[in-house]
């Protein structure tokens, strides 16, 4: 059974791979399609292999090989938690794309939700997470509501982004955060730390059992920004998602200079 349809069996990830293994010598074979397909595909492969294998990753490099223009390395920083160790690892994935047309590496990277004008728009790979699916909340066609769900192994992330009117919390950060957190109505969470500013956001951060979950809000034009993140508790663990973190603040800051 070849990686297309191990993926498909075990995580109904579909990828247009028709051969190879992902080494230099063996680049993994993008079957015939567009650019935005194939950039799809490759990241999607990615993200199969990191569920098999149970770790995070990131994209840190997307290119061009140096000896061959028709194949495309992807290099990649993964994390992985044992019951006695983490390990990390820098390695490259390579991809015959003589196939493709255009370059799929020249997309990256890669954009997963585009809103409205003053919103921000946002990657497929948020730091160490990656995007599931975006939905409409709106009840009506002139309220702005969605919600852009991201996750990876032992982490997921709600990014909410909705109209400032439409809150009850009367538009400012600080009293959205306070119901943001109301909203958590669980009894059994601790809330040791006070509010900290991570970029443009108003963070709370809370314990139960084994988990953390944090909450922010930031400001964006006339919209809220909302993310709730949850994973289990690690120094490690916190340190990858503070970097997520810091990714969602440099979407939201880039907002106003983005043209839709």
């Amino acid at each position: 059974m070849n990686i297309r349809e191990l993926l498909k069996r075990d995580f109904g990830i579909e990828v247009r791979i028709s051969a190879g293994t992902g080494h230099r010598d063996d680049p993994f074979v993008v079957e015939n399609c567009g650019a935005e397909d194939a950039a799809l595909t490759q990241v999607q492969l990615l993200r199969g292999i990191a569920r098999e294998l149970g770790e995070l990753w990131r994209i840190i490099e997307w290119k061009l090989c140096e000896v061959d223009s028709t194949t495309e390395v992807m290099r990649i920083h993964t994390t992985r938690f044992t019951p006695t160790q983490i390990e990390t690892e820098t390695r490259g994935i390579y991809f015959d794309t003589r196939l493709v047309v255009g370059a799929p590496c020249l997309l990256h990277p890669l954009t997963s939700w585009r809103g409205p004008p003053g919103s921000p728009v946002l990657p497929y790979e948020l730091g160490w997470l990656h995007f599931n699916e975006a939905v409409n909340n709106a009840p009506f066609a002139e309220t702005f509501d969605q919600t852009i769900f991201y996750s990876g192994d032992g982490a997921k992330a709600s990014v909410y982004v909705y109209d400032r009117s439409a809150s009850n919390a009367g538009g400012t950060r600080d009293e959205e955060l306070k119901h943001a957190s109301a909203l958590l109505l669980n009894p059994e969470l601790r809330d040791p730390w006070p509010v900290i500013e991570m970029g443009p956001f108003a963070m709370k951060f809370f314990l139960l059992g084994n988990d953390m979950t944090a909450v922010g809000i930031a400001v964006c034009g006339p919209y809220f920004v909302k993310v709730r993140l949850t994973y289990f508790d690690d120094l490690k663990m916190r340190e990858l998602m503070k970097f997520t973190l810091s990714e969602l603040g440099t979407c939201v800051h880039s907002a106003s200079t983005v043209k839709h």
